[in-house]
């Protein structure tokens, strides 16, 4: 069992990264391993755990319970499954500090198996799913480790997710007609996220003093926004979705093909409109690098150092495309780094 206490006013400043702060973080939780061998199995571990979040003015933002259990065969093959369910709760990032929001309840899947990590291949599968009114995501990776030597591993772990969201956050404008939302429309809308990575990676050690690391990342993400609407009422996860009743979405094309919109939540009625650029999104970044480590004297080493980076954005279209994503990916200008660290050792 565990709490954790961060307080409002905790602010690392520029110290480092902070995720969050207000919060209180609890849970409790217990389970059994089974580490003699036997007929089938050669070990194996069940456990599970209550936990909850809340903040200083006492909402709960997170809470559920949680399955974990795994089992390893007598050939060393594996399988591990995570399942856990969260009631309903409240938000209170999900207008930006803004008024609180219902978190509606759901459900989350995750499964994973491994072959042998003795033999020269090994093969991971991992399957997981989160399903909720507000959010249903589905993910899917593998990865192939091949040791061809001792002395060798290539690894190489494709990824692919698909998010679908129906309150994204887009943008926040003063209105002093939404008296509802205390003098603030705070807008949102359905976000559809595809994305696929992978991560490549090569080991090789020549001798005990001279080795390479290869690294590779390639990335592609697009996210397609629609229907587009702003929170009804604090404390809910209720919208209104512009362009029905009296509400309007106008659209707006410029020459160079990207777009805008100007939404008015009365139509010709005293309410602000609020104009916003199109969230719509396509990334392509490439990362990698190779480091060649060499130790010409006894705790004496220098490292050559490669990196290279590759970034592309287009916020026109927000389609998954692979092929033209690709494309435009290697025809990006690329950044290149090259850099040379020595280190001396000084026996004393």
């Amino acid at each position: 069992s565990a709490i954790g206490i961060i307080s409002p006013r905790f602010d690392l400043n520029d110290v480092g990264f902070e995720y969050r702060a207000d919060v209180i973080n609890m849970h409790v939780g217990a389970g059994y391993s089974w580490t003699e061998p036997g007929e089938i199995l050669r070990r194996a571990e069940v456990g599970g755990a209550l936990f909850q979040n809340s903040d200083f003015d006492g909402n709960v933002n997170g809470r559920g319970i949680f399955h974990f259990a795994s089992i390893q065969f007598l050939n060393y093959y594996s399988l591990n499954w995570n399942l856990s369910y969260n009631p309903q709760t409240v938000g209170n990032r999900r207008t930006r500090g803004g008024p609180l929001t219902l978190t509606p309840s759901g459900y989350q899947v995750n499964m994973e198996a491994s072959s042998d990590s003795r033999k020269k291949i090994e093969v991971e599968l991992e399957a997981s799913t989160y399903q909720s009114e507000a959010q249903k995501q589905w993910q899917l990776s593998t990865g192939i480790v091949w040791r061809p030597a001792a002395n060798v591993s290539l690894s190489i772990s494709p990824n692919y997710e698909h998010d679908r969201e129906t309150a994204q956050w887009v943008t926040s404008k003063d209105d002093p007609t939404a008296s509802a939302t205390f003098g603030r429309r705070y807008i949102f809308a359905d976000l559809d996220q595809q994305t696929l990575s992978a991560n490549i990676r090569l080991n090789w050690t020549f001798t005990p003093k001279l080795s390479l690391q290869l690294f590779l990342q390639p990335l592609i993400s697009s996210g397609d926004y629609a229907q587009y609407k702003e929170l009804a009422r604090p404390r809910s996860f209720d919208f209104r979705v512009y362009g029905t009743g009296s509400s309007t979405l106008a659209e707006t094309k410029s020459t160079d093909g990207s777009v805008s919109y100007t939404a008015d939540a009365d139509g010709s009625g005293p309410a602000v409109p609020i104009a916003f650029d199109n969230p719509d999104f396509n990334t392509k970044s490439l990362r990698g690098n190779a480091v060649l480590r060499w130790e010409y004297l006894p705790g004496s080493v220098v490292y050559f150092v490669w990196t290279q980076s590759r970034y592309n954005e287009t916020n026109i279209d927000g389609n998954f495309q692979f092929n033209n994503s690709v494309d435009r990916l290697f025809k990006t200008q690329a950044d290149n780094i090259f850099l040379v660290k020595f280190s001396y050792w000084f026996n004393m």
